[in-house]
């Protein structure tokens, strides 16, 4: 049975993530063009956490356990190695107050809506992997 509803649970869950990110891609745009970087900031967040409900219709539920108590001030550097778009939206939106950053292949920086337009003005470091 499970495996039945697969199928429709997917082709609903890429309806509604193509929809967020074609939307937020001009949501994005407004902010940072219009409204600055702090409001560019915050749609990257609610961005983020409409990803991650659209993964709710897979079924999929986050949890976060800090083992060690997070700085209030300063810097913060988490190092991680994703597989896939799992693990990205739960970061951006539970770290939302320390606004990550990320590094990634200059690939990405391209015709993936919403994702490319916040790696390019994000301030996040794409990289050519090809150049050393």
């Amino acid at each position: 049975m499970a495996r039945l509803l697969a199928y429709p649970l997917t082709a609903l869950y890429l309806l509604c993530f193509g929809m967020v990110l074609v939307v937020f891609h001009a949501v994005q745009w407004v902010c940072l063009n219009l409204l600055g970087y702090e409001a560019h900031k915050r749609s990257v967040s609610l961005l983020n956490l409409c990803i991650m409900r659209c993964t709710h219709l897979l079924g999929t539920r986050y949890s976060i356990r800090y083992t060690d108590p997070l700085p209030e001030h300063g810097p913060l550097i988490l190092v991680t190695n994703h597989q896939s778009m799992y693990d990205i939206p739960p970061i951006i939106w539970y770290f939302r107050k320390y606004h990550p950053k990320f590094v990634s292949k200059k690939e990405l920086g391209k015709g993936i809506p919403s994702v490319s337009y916040n790696l390019r003005h994000g301030g996040s470091a794409l990289i050519d992997r090809r150049d050393r």
